[in-house]
């Protein structure tokens, strides 16, 4: 999707009612607001659902991370300029969304199965059999790992984004 020209204007859907928060009231462990609107957005005309899904990613505290509504997410497009979001195409955003973070969550904890105790540990847990079983069930059954944060870079350039930038300036027929 294309930003619209207004990206910097910060819109608030909240009504004045009580649950209204003020902008600084920001969850450290996500960087979003501590309470998401599930209103409707002005202008919009699709009903979307309200509902959240529970994640299976363990939050660093205690308990199971919540992934946003449908009406959540396109309050956050809406908020952050994404003004030409089709509003039927919100649920499925959501539902590839939450998919992609459970895959990703599965790879990293495949990883830290696996080099959680380090490089030295991996290497050894590698040629110990049984032993090394035994570890990294002990991990897991510590709660390893836990997702204590979200930190988005959306402005940070990726080093594999960087270097297909440079390619494309170099080979612009090939990676423009």
């Amino acid at each position: 999707m294309h930003k619209s020209a207004t990206s910097d204007i910060s819109i608030n859907f909240r009504s004045s009612s009580s649950n209204a928060t003020s902008d600084n009231d920001i969850s450290s462990l996500n960087l979003m607001f501590s309470s998401l609107p599930q209103s409707r957005a002005p202008g919009q005309k699709t009903h979307l659902p309200t509902e959240r899904e529970t994640s299976s990613i363990p939050r660093g505290d205690s308990g199971l991370w919540e992934y946003p509504s449908p009406q959540q997410m396109y309050n956050a497009m809406r908020r952050k300029g994404y003004d030409d979001t089709p509003e039927d195409a919100v649920e499925s955003m959501v539902a590839v969304h939450n998919f992609l973070n459970e895959g990703a969550w599965g790879e990293i904890v495949g990883w830290e199965r696996r080099f959680g105790g380090g490089v030295l540990s991996a290497l050894l847990d590698a040629t110990e059999g049984d032993e090394a079983a035994e570890r990294v069930n002990e991990r897991e059954r510590e709660g390893f790992p836990r997702l204590v944060r979200f930190q988005g870079k959306s402005r940070e350039m990726t080093p594999k984004a960087r270097m297909f930038q440079v390619l494309g300036r170099i080979y612009p027929e090939k990676f423009g």
